[in-house]
C-alpha cells in the first residue's frame, strides 16, 4: 500500500512546526511556500524547531507553487497559512484540485471548512484546531512557545459534522509525531472555543501593542477582553454550543494564564501584513447579526482593526 502523502501550504510558525514534526516522524511530506529565499534555506538546511520542543527535520520536497505540489499528488493538504488568505490559496488550489484529495485547514478563524467545501465545490472538508503556537525565529527556524494538548481533528461533510477514516489517520500521524491530536465529531465547538479566546486577545493586543500577559494584567484592556469573551460565549450559545454557566470565568482564566507572547495578530500589525480579524472577532460579529445577538464591542474592534490594516496596506501599495 503506498505510504500517503501530505501536503502543508504555507510555512509560517504554525506549518513550519507542523512540518518538522511529521518529517522527523516519518511522514511523506511536501512543503511549498511562496517565500523564495525561505524556500533555498529550506532545501538547504531544512527546518528546526526550539523553545519548548528541540528538533530538526530536513525535505526531499520543496515546492514555490500549488501546481508543483500537485505533481507529487498528495492525499492530504494541510493549509497553514493565516486565514485571510485562504480564498486566495483555495482559489489557486482548486484549478489542481484532484478527486480523493483530502483539505484540511489547519488555521484559525470559525467557518474555515465550509469556506473550502464552498469554493472547492466538495462534499467534504476537514478541520484541525491547533492548541500550539510559535513564532519565527530566522528563516527556516521556528521557536514554539507553547503546547496545550490535545489537537482537535474533525470533518465537515455533507454539511454536517462528523469523523472518518482521514480523521483517524491524521490523528495517529500528528499524536505520532509528538503533536498530540484527537478526534473530534462535532469539531466546531473546539472551533468555537479556540475563535473566543483568539478573539479576546489578538483583537485587544493587536490595537494596543500589549502582549497577552500585560492585556490581562491592565484593568481596561482586561475589561473589554472579558467583554469579547461574554460577547462570543452568547453567539456561540445561539449556534447551539453552550459552554455551560461556568464558561466566562474559566475562559477568563485561561486567558490570565497567557504569558508575555505578542499574539499573531499583533505581530502582523507591526509588521504591516494583513490580519485574520474577519474569521475571529469579525465572525463572531457576523453570526451575532444571523441570530440578533448584539456584539458591539467585537464590531466597534473589528471596524478598527480594518481600519488600521486599510491605512498600512494603503502606504505600502
Amino acid at each position: 500500500m503506498k505510504r500517503p502523502t501530505v501536503g502543508i501550504i504555507g510555512l509560517g510558525p504554525v506549518g513550519s512546526i507542523l512540518a518538522a514534526h511529521l518529517a522527523k516522524g516519518g511522514v511523506d511530506v511536501v512543503v511549498e511556500d511562496i517565500a523564495k529565499e525561505l524556500l533555498v534555506k529550506i532545501r538547504e538546511d531544512g527546518l528546526r524547531v526550539s523553545g519548548i520542543r528541540e528538533l530538526a527535520a530536513r525535505f526531499d520536497k520543496v515546492v514555490g507553487s500549488l501546481a508543483e505540489l500537485a505533481e507529487f499528488e498528495p492525499d492530504i493538504v494541510f493549509v497553514a497559512t493565516k486565514a485571510c488568505f485562504l480564498r486566495i490559496v483555495l482559489a489557486e488550489l482548486k484549478s489542481v484540485y484532484k478527486a480523493g484529495m483530502s483539505v484540511v485547514s489547519f488555521q484559525n478563524g470559525l467557518d474555515n471548512e465550509r469556506v473550502a467545501v464552498e469554493t472547492l465545490g466538495i462534499d467534504t472538508a476537514y478541520r484541525v484546531v491547533i492548541n500550539y503556537a510559535g513564532e519565527l525565529v530566522s528563516s527556516g527556524s521556528a521557536k514554539m512557545n507553547w503546547f496545550q494538548p490535545p489537537n482537535y481533528v474533525g470533518a465537515l461533510k455533507s454539511g454536517r459534522y462528523t469523523t472518518d477514516e482521514t480523521t483517524k489517520y491524521i490523528a495517529e500521524i500528528m499524536t505520532v509525531s509528538g503533536l498530540e491530536t484527537e478526534e473530534a465529531p462535532d469539531i466546531k465547538k473546539h472551533v468555537w472555543e479556540k475563535t473566543i479566546l483568539n478573539s479576546a486577545l489578538c483583537s485587544v493586543c493587536a490595537l494596543t501593542g500589549q502582549t497577552m500577559k500585560g492585556a490581562m494584567e491592565f484593568g481596561f484592556s482586561r475589561d473589554v477582553a472579558v467583554k469579547v469573551l461574554e460577547e462570543g460565549l452568547m453567539v456561540a450559545e445561539a449556534d447551539g454550543y453552550d459552554f455551560g454557566e461556568d464558561a466566562l470565568d474559566r475562559f477568563t482564566g485561561y486567558l490570565k494564564k497567557g504569558g508575555a507572547h505578542k499574539p499573531s495578530m499583533l505581530v502582523d500589525v507591526e509588521s504591516r501584513r494583513r490580519i485574520e480579524v474577519d474569521f475571529l472577532s469579525g465572525a463572531i460579529a457576523g453570526y451575532g447579526e444571523l441570530y440578533g445577538v448584539e456584539t458591539p464591542v467585537n464590531i466597534v474592534l473589528t471596524g478598527l482593526l480594518k481600519a488600521l490594516e486599510n491605512r498600512y496596506l494603503k502606504k505600502k501599495s
